[in-house]
């Protein structure tokens, strides 16, 4: 059985959820179904998850004219890219899980209109380090001259710091060319190996595991470790997996805005997700907190998701269902058995 897809670009593929034949696209306002389930009402699209993709799709879906519903579980929106007050008494709103903003298109900030502010961060990292029995560590961030120099004092030259200039000017390039295909359609391998146009960034980036790369470039472990944060971070791989999970996990990390540049924003994260459900809003998306979906049903045309609220249980007719959420959690929706993706072995 084919898996349903998620997030963004999770408009169901499977054959049993997809876009019905017939029938003319809604308003951006909901209408009464009677002929299936008493009390239905029917959007063209329903969207389960008002994480930042759901959000992002709702506003997009909204904007085109078409109806939209987003249920959500919790009684905000915003997923893991929401802020909190942590100090009672202080109007200081914090990120609470994801913090950093890199890898949202311009592109969607202006086609929604998305009001609000990011700051650039001036240090990247510091890493503490005990070296000869003295404490020292490594400033990456704060301009050119004070990371060469954190570099050289940490180990007494400056090749580390050109091998690390040569690796980023060698990633960047690859982040120019990449970056942009987020916002087009899925290309194929080979495709994106043309857009690379770069024998040595493929081979580093895309086909060994990136532990060689880092293992040929640098000389001090303490700097591998630094440059390997970024691949193994949140991952279970290690840095010669054959998977090549930590690769992946690294572009992620290096391609944001074609620059890999990760910025603050004010106010937290959730002055990003509070801008999506307002301009989803604005655009007619009707957005329901508090809403857990439990099933979703298809007679291969149009689907139906249940929702539970504390004061009881609803349905939701839709030609198209999108899931912001992990593919287990859709296959729970569906009954469908979770999907495993194969793993290939570790080298551990």
């Amino acid at each position: 059985m084919p898996r349903l897809r998620t997030g963004l670009h999770g408009v169901p593929r499977h054959p049993r959820l997809r876009r019905a034949r017939s029938g003319r696209c809604g308003s951006a306002r909901a209408t009464k179904n009677h002929d299936r389930t008493r009390g239905t009402r029917t959007y063209d699209a329903v969207i389960v998850g008002g994480g930042h993709n759901g959000l992002v799709a709702a506003a997009y879906l909204a904007r085109a004219g078409r109806s939209v519903l987003v249920l959500e579980r919790l009684d905000h929106t915003g997923g893991a890219a929401v802020s909190t007050r942590p100090f009672t008494g202080v109007d200081a709103r914090l990120s609470r899980y994801s913090y950093l903003v890199s890898l949202l298109p311009a592109k969607i900030v202006r086609d929604l209109g998305l009001d609000f502010r990011l700051r650039t961060r001036t240090i990247s990292s510091y890493t503490p380090a005990e070296r000869d029995g003295r404490p020292t560590g490594l400033l990456v961030g704060g301009g050119e001259r004070r990371t060469r120099e954190a570099f050289a004092r940490l180990t007494g030259s400056d090749r580390e710091y050109e091998a690390w200039q040569r690796f980023y000017d060698l990633t960047g390039r690859v982040a120019r060319r990449v970056f942009p295909t987020l916002t087009e359609p899925l290309p194929t391998r080979e495709g994106l190996r043309r857009a690379v146009d770069d024998d040595e960034a493929w081979r580093t980036l895309f086909e060994e595991p990136i532990g060689v790369a880092v293992e040929e470039r640098f000389s001090d472990d303490l700097v591998r470790g630094v440059v390997l944060t970024d691949a193994l971070i949140g991952t279970f791989a290690d840095a010669h997996d054959p998977s090549l999970q930590q690769n992946r996990c690294f572009l992620y990390h290096v391609i944001g805005g074609g620059t890999g540049a990760w910025d603050v924003p004010v106010g937290g994260m959730g002055a990003l997700t509070d801008a999506l459900a307002d301009a989803a809003r604005a655009a007619g998306a009707v957005i329901a907190t508090g809403h857990r979906a439990v099933r979703i049903d298809t007679d291969g045309r149009t689907a139906e998701v249940t929702h539970r609220t504390a004061d009881g249980e609803g349905v939701a007719a839709a030609r198209h269902v999108l899931v912001n959420a992990a593919p287990r959690e859709l296959a729970a929706l569906t009954g469908d058995a979770p999907h495993r993706p194969p793993r290939a072995p570790s080298s551990r």
